[in-house]
């Protein structure tokens, strides 16, 4: 796969941003930069110092511990510099239901990693995601799968009753078996086909992060998620300040 990460990715770009009143209130890559450049919310002070044009609600990290200091691009596990990956300590899954003020602040929980390390940590991940799914009742793949089966036995069902006098016996045949298997049936008589072509489709299904979300402690959860990832690497090259009970 490292085909796909540039080998020499920078995941830092390690642009300092400033209040107008000359505050450091957080860095950025070069993307963030440019986009407060191009709509004129900023300007340029030097290289890799922007200062806003505009007086911010808040001061970012201004004051705190962890998010000011350069950040260094390399994996946080082996060290290398090379493919290089964006890693979501809480998974986006779980992070994307959080409430907007902490999923809008999630510089602290994304890590560099390089492509083996990344993969070598994703499979431990996997078992804590089915340890969670058991204890929160939360199937991972409940909502995508089950509506596409749904929606695919209703369009065969549909079929088989509407073309069931001017469909080709072998095209008939061949149907009903693919709905039988994906059913899970053996026999399918024609008021079971009835059945399945009058099923409700639920869209709103929930997922298993938004499940997991509404029954846990926010705070805990992230912390249970940050003590896994150090659990389970050997991790020399955290940056400084990177703390598992940060807030």
């Amino acid at each position: 796969m490292s085909y796909l990460i540039p080998k020499k990715r920078k995941i830092y770009g390690n642009y300092k941003v400033f209040s107008p009143d000359g505050k450091l209130m957080f860095r950025c890559d070069e993307k963030k930069a440019n986009w407060y450049l191009s709509r004129d919310l900023a300007h340029l002070k030097n290289k890799k110092k922007i200062y806003l044009n505009f007086q911010p609600n808040g001061l970012g990290n201004y004051d705190k511990s962890y998010g000011l200091g350069e950040m260094s691009n390399k994996c946080v596990v082996c060290g290398t510099q090379e493919f290089l990956t964006r890693h979501h300590v809480v998974p986006i899954s779980y992070r994307r239901y959080f409430p907007v003020e902490i999923k809008s602040h999630n510089f602290h929980d994304v890590l560099p990693l390089c492509k083996d390390c990344h993969e070598g940590y994703e499979r431990k991940a996997d078992i804590l995601k089915k340890n969670i799914e058991v204890q929160y009742n939360a199937p991972i793949n409940n909502n995508s799968l089950s509506v596409k089966n749904t929606i695919k036995s209703k369009k065969m069902a549909n079929s088989l009753i509407k073309y069931k006098n001017v469909m080709a016996i072998e095209r008939f045949n061949s149907m009903r078996n693919k709905l039988k298997d994906i059913l899970g049936v053996k026999k399918l008589n024609n008021r079971k086909i009835v059945e399945v072509a009058n099923l409700h489709i639920d869209i709103k299904t929930k997922t298993h992060g938004q499940i997991v979300v509404e029954n846990v402690n926010i705070n805990e959860f992230i912390i249970l998620w940050r003590k896994h990832f150090i659990d389970n690497n050997d991790c020399k090259f955290l940056p400084k300040n990177w703390s598992i009970n940060f807030k």
